[in-house]
């Protein structure tokens, strides 16, 4: 074993007394930041916000950080340095004290916005995605502070409208500059596969999205009258919408593909050995996984493939009863999710494009709110910021991480990885009982404790 191993071990197990030590006032802090309601999407909100980022620039001031807030105009960032051993890789740690909104506040237990502390888990809005996660690393460097551990420069960028498109830090994020010059770049705003199984994600797709809306006649008809006379908005939106998929699953759009290479073996062998039980998700969602494209497994099939999903339908009457009309208009809410080598603008753009050109005549089509999320993100297995992650993982829980491709979005990380030039390493520790964005979202102290462990055992080892 290694002096610089033996090191590592000794200091974690230092960090792991101070988190014993100092954990009911780590709970209490916590409960603090979570008691803001930060909820980003409704302005009402914005005032708990804004004191949410000023709570969190004087935290971090007071662990030793020079912090400061970026006035933008929407939401505030809150930005933080502490200077280390300049011989280190420098981390830049991202994460968003933004919250979801809380509907329906019925559905809760307890207040969402009044930390509550039941059977080893905390529950409250944001307790998990992503306060919970943001504050088990701010923790984790005061424990390695507090050991003395030898410190690379650590920048901390938090933003408050991750919930809602990030669009301050869209707008703000290439004049920031060296602020945000690194080299490693750690998100834990993901999840574990399974408790117990620490995981590395090594992929997130991009995503895009728009509406199309078909449009009738003036008014409603009525069907008796008119039925077989004037095309049916609600006939032409669904011969449109189902000619976006083949038999197979796949998407049908000419140049939809475009740029999607294969998968290599070496990822294909890595994503295929996860755990994953079918079964149980099968029995989770209440069907059979059958989306997607035929040839492609489950995992591959959600990490390293393209998809176009109709979101939402809508048109014509829609309360009880029957109402025998032909609806003036109808609608769907379409989104594409997308992975490396896709250009987000170009392939919403064909999709765009494909609707329209499936126009049948007696209807007017159009199609609006398109908008670009950003571009997918995908880690390569060779990365040397991955391996120590893996090293890390490894030391901490005593077995080898799994890798996982996923098939969610945080549109932000592959531009920030872009503008600072720093590797991303993106390893968190939710899981599905957590019920981010749902009511009774929660996070356990044993899940909060992992994540302290990990940041302690990866920063030791920069």
């Amino acid at each position: 074993m290694s002096n610089r191993l033996l090191w590592a071990i000794r200091h974690m197990d230092t960090c792991t007394s101070f988190f014993t030590d100092n954990r009911e006032r780590f709970i209490e802090e916590w409960r603090e930041f979570l008691r803001f309601q930060s909820i980003s999407t409704d302005p009402a909100y914005d005032a708990a916000c804004t004191a949410c980022a000023q709570w969190t620039v004087k935290h971090l001031s007071g662990l030793g950080f020079a912090s400061e807030l970026i006035q933008t105009a929407t939401k505030p960032l809150v930005y933080a340095i502490l200077s280390g051993v300049p011989t280190k890789p420098t981390v830049l740690f991202y994460g968003h004290y933004d919250v979801q909104p809380v509907d329906p506040l019925e559905l809760w237990e307890t207040p969402p916005f009044e930390p509550t502390l039941r059977a080893g888990r905390m529950y409250a809005r944001g307790a998990q995605d992503n306060k919970g996660q943001v504050f088990y690393f701010l923790k984790a460097i005061e424990a390695l502070r507090a050991s003395g551990v030898s410190l690379p420069t650590i920048k901390v960028l938090l933003e408050g409208e991750e919930e809602c498109g990030s669009a301050a830090l869209h707008a703000g994020l290439r004049a920031m500059g060296e602020k945000l010059a690194a080299q490693v770049l750690m998100v834990c705003d993901t999840s574990m596969l399974a408790p117990g199984i620490p995981t590395i994600t090594m992929g997130l797709r991009g995503i895009a999205h728009f509406e199309v809306r078909v449009h009738g006649p003036h008014v409603d008809l009525h069907s008796g009258m008119y039925g077989g006379v004037v095309l049916n908005p609600l006939q032409a939106l669904t011969s449109i919408v189902s000619a976006l998929h083949a038999a197979d699953g796949s998407v049908a759009v000419p140049g939809f593909y475009d740029g999607v290479g294969e998968i290599s073996a070496e990822d294909r062998s890595l994503a295929n050995a996860a755990p994953i039980d079918v079964a149980a998700m099968e029995k989770a969602v209440g069907v059979e996984l059958r989306g997607g494209e035929d040839r492609f497994s489950i995992v591959e099939r959600r990490g390293f493939r393209p998809t176009v999903e109709i979101n939402g339908l809508g048109g014509g009457y829609q309360a009880a009863g029957g109402k025998t009309v032909i609806p003036t208009h109808g609608f769907a809410k379409v989104s594409m999710r997308l992975v490396a080598g896709q250009d987000p603008r170009a392939t919403l753009d064909k999709v765009v494009a494909f609707v329209k050109s499936k126009a049948p005549e007696g209807v007017r089509v159009e199609t609006c709110d398109e908008k670009v999320g950003g571009p997918a993100l995908q880690v390569s297995s060779q990365s040397s910021v991955v391996q120590k992650a893996r090293q890390a993982l490894a030391q901490a829980f005593d077995r080898e991480p799994i890798l996982v491709w996923e098939g969610a979005s945080i549109p932000v990380i592959p531009l920030l990885s872009e503008v600072s030039g720093a590797e991303p390493v993106l390893v968190g520790f939710g899981l599905d009982e957590d019920r981010i964005h749902a009511p009774n979202e929660s996070f356990s102290l044993t899940q909060f404790e992992d994540g302290y462990r990990y940041v302690t055992s990866f920063l030791s080892r920069l």
